[in-house]
């Protein structure tokens, strides 16, 4: 059975609900300095703040244009690596309006512990590519 600490579900739970709300800075919040993302196209290197909420508002929008309701997660798989770092691959069901097919993917996340929390290091979108409006 997997075993995932409270502090990364709940970590997991607040990202989760910043999707929700469709707020790109608050999920940029939730991001290391610097950060990254990898994804079918290339890897794209964040040494601040404003890329990372760029990013995060375009994706917003996307979701937002393509009639996104709401998102649940399930933590297929987690390596705690130390105290200060952790991998963790998330499937994602995203709920869509009337009735539009819902997406499903999943994403891989280094995590790293900061003074302020938990906070992405590397996300690996590796089947987002497969998202259809």
């Amino acid at each position: 059975m997997l075993t995932i600490p409270t502090e990364i579900t709940a970590f997991f739970e607040h990202y989760c609900t910043a999707f929700n709300q469709l707020d790109g800075m608050a999920i940029a919040d939730l991001y290391a300095l610097p950060s990254g993302i990898v994804s079918d196209k290339a890897y794209v290197h964040w040494p601040s703040i404003e890329p990372i909420q760029e990013n995060m508002n375009a994706l917003c929008k996307l979701y937002r244009d393509n009639g996104y309701k709401s998102a649940t997660f399930n933590v297929v798989n987690f390596i705690e690596q130390g105290e200060n770092f952790a991998i963790a691959d998330l499937k994602w069901l995203i709920q869509r309006e009337n009735n539009a097919e819902p997406w499903e993917f999943n994403t891989t996340y280094n995590l790293m512990r900061t003074d302020h929390g938990w906070k992405v290091l590397l996300c690996t979108a590796y089947s987002e590519k497969r998202l259809k409006p």
